[in-house]
């Protein structure tokens, strides 16, 4: 694509290697004299239709927004013929802090054209987080980084790392408080909690409240991956509406799903409800979502009474959550052949039930009998209905998220953001294309607080997409889950392109986004 730009005031020569250079990913493109990009359909985040126009980048930043703008002497021009230009996606719920100190590219994120993610999930966060901070602003990576800080990982330092599975004590909490209030002064942008991973499971309301409260006085926010997404999931929600209110600070509920059969086709029966008991209680309660009907977690989380060796309750919870025959290993240190393969699958390698297959391997990761916890398995399974899906994704306080890792396995790592433009807007048309920009951009930035980011216009940081609508799609699938999406043909960070045709090129600028306490 870069061969067809037209660029006032540089050799052609040097065009050409800059070209050949970036197809090959040996560098990033700099425009030192600005640049204009021409004849695109502008989708600025608002939620208004598209607008075609020219914007002119100076640095870092948008400085002009028009139509038939003039270019400068020393200006490149960039002719986008008619392509969809829109603000970089924020990723709500982001894993790519496990592995994004060696993979500063970022390419699963950034070639679906995300420009900023927000790490510290399901109430686990890198820890010091000043420390993890530091590291990437010495060594950016080619996207922007914010993070929340885990309940999860100050309940784990607070508590006897052998005794976690019960209520915390005064003293304990006493001590969560004093980690979160260290932590908070690294800029991160609030509270996370896993509350169906231990040790967080364990905690009461109350000490969520405690410890979402603090948060909510430095101006930051919750985000919860709840207490149960199954069988009890509606009173899940009402517990989040009860810490939003309690914490006095907008909350919202992470990857939302309806994650057993039992509760499919209720998204659109009931959360309604939700939301309006939220408001009649003053809370701001947002939910993101990630669209895909099967999901990836570690293989105990599916057993909320921890009752693994219980064989009628194992058989049950695997039916609950898709069946053996729809639950499938993306990982198992013991025996990496089985990866890619079903329980169901494993099981009959073994000779075995898929209940006294579940049961062997979590005893064998199952530290509290003797096990070793690198020997626990994750897994994907298949448990939520495409009907309650479509109707998450299509709502407008409802974000979008990954929920995924750099060198996921899962998908939705690779082609969330491609998926729900072509899939769900394009194809289905469960909602138009400028609400899911404005839900991929303008409103996460919003719910983060960034001020600069996530529209197209003068003054915003230049975190931008280009993209095609008609040919926008995920690539990745289950048996090819890094497969780069189809028609992301650039992605902006900071002014600098970090993407062209679906190749990354190299350049880092992406920042550390930090939530600055208020007090």
């Amino acid at each position: 694509m870069l061969f067809f730009r037209q660029t006032l005031g540089v050799s052609v020569r040097v065009r050409v290697l800059v070209a050949v250079l970036a197809m090959f990913g040996l560098t990033g493109v700099s425009y030192a004299q600005g640049v204009l990009l021409k004849n695109v359909v502008i989708y600025d985040g608002s939620g208004k239709a598209g607008v075609r126009g020219d914007v002119r980048i100076q640095g870092d930043k948008i400085v002009e927004v028009g139509d038939k703008l003039t270019a400068k002497t020393g200006e490149t021009v960039r002719d986008e013929h008619g392509l969809a230009l829109a603000p970089g996606f924020i990723d709500m719920h982001s894993h790519a802090d496990g592995n994004i100190l060696e993979d500063l590219d970022a390419e699963n994120s950034t070639r679906q054209g995300l420009t900023t993610v927000v790490v510290g999930q399901d109430g686990e966060s890198e820890y010091p987080l000043a420390d993890f901070l530091g590291k990437l602003e010495k060594t950016p990576p080619a996207l922007n980084v914010a993070s929340m800080v885990g309940h999860g990982t100050i309940r784990h330092l607070a508590m006897d790392p052998k005794n976690q599975i019960r209520e915390a004590t005064p003293e304990e909490i006493a001590k969560m408080k004093k980690l979160l209030a260290e932590e908070l002064k690294a800029g991160p942008f609030g509270l996370s909690s896993g509350l169906e991973y231990d040790p967080g499971h364990f905690a009461t309301t109350a000490e969520v409240i405690d410890l979402a409260k603090m948060a909510g006085e430095q101006g930051g926010f919750y985000i919860s991956h709840v207490r149960d997404e199954g069988n009890h999931v509606f009173d899940s929600y009402d517990e989040i509406i009860k810490i939003g209110k309690g914490g006095k600070l907008p909350v919202e509920i992470t990857h939302i799903k309806m994650g057993v059969p039992a509760m499919w086709n209720m998204a659109a029966k009931r959360m309604p409800e939700v939301f309006a008991q939220a408001r009649k209680e003053g809370v701001d309660l947002k939910a993101d979502v990630y669209p895909y009907t099967f999901w990836q977690s570690n293989l105990r989380v599916i057993m909320l009474d921890r009752d693994y060796y219980n064989p009628e309750k194992v058989a049950k919870a695997l039916e609950e959550s898709g069946g053996a025959d729809h639950m499938w290993f993306t990982s198992y240190k013991p025996d990496p052949t089985i990866l890619g393969k079903s329980l169901e699958e494993v099981a009959k390698m073994w000779k075995m039930t898929p209940v006294e297959t579940y049961m062997k391997m979590v005893r064998a990761a199952d530290v509290g009998v003797g096990g070793n916890a690198e020997n626990e398995p994750s897994i994907m399974a298949q448990s939520m209905n495409e009907d309650d899906v479509r109707w998450l994704v299509a709502q407008p306080n409802i974000m979008f998220c990954s929920d995924g890792g750099l060198r996921d396995r899962h998908p939705r790592g690779a082609g969330s953001f491609p998926r729900v433009l072509g899939k769900y807007v394009r194809d289905d048309k469960v909602l138009p294309l400028e609400l899911a920009i404005h839900k991929m951009t303008e409103m996460p930035a919003q719910q983060l607080g960034l001020k600069d980011r996530g529209r197209i216009a003068p003054g915003f940081v230049a975190d931008m997409v280009v993209f095609d609508p008609a040919t926008v799609a995920d690539g990745s699938t289950m048996q090819t889950p890094q497969a780069p999406p189809k028609g992301i043909e650039a992605v902006w960070v900071s002014g600098e392109i970090v993407v062209e045709n679906n190749k990354v090129t190299g350049a880092h600028p992406g920042k550390v986004l930090r939530h600055m306490p208020t007090s």
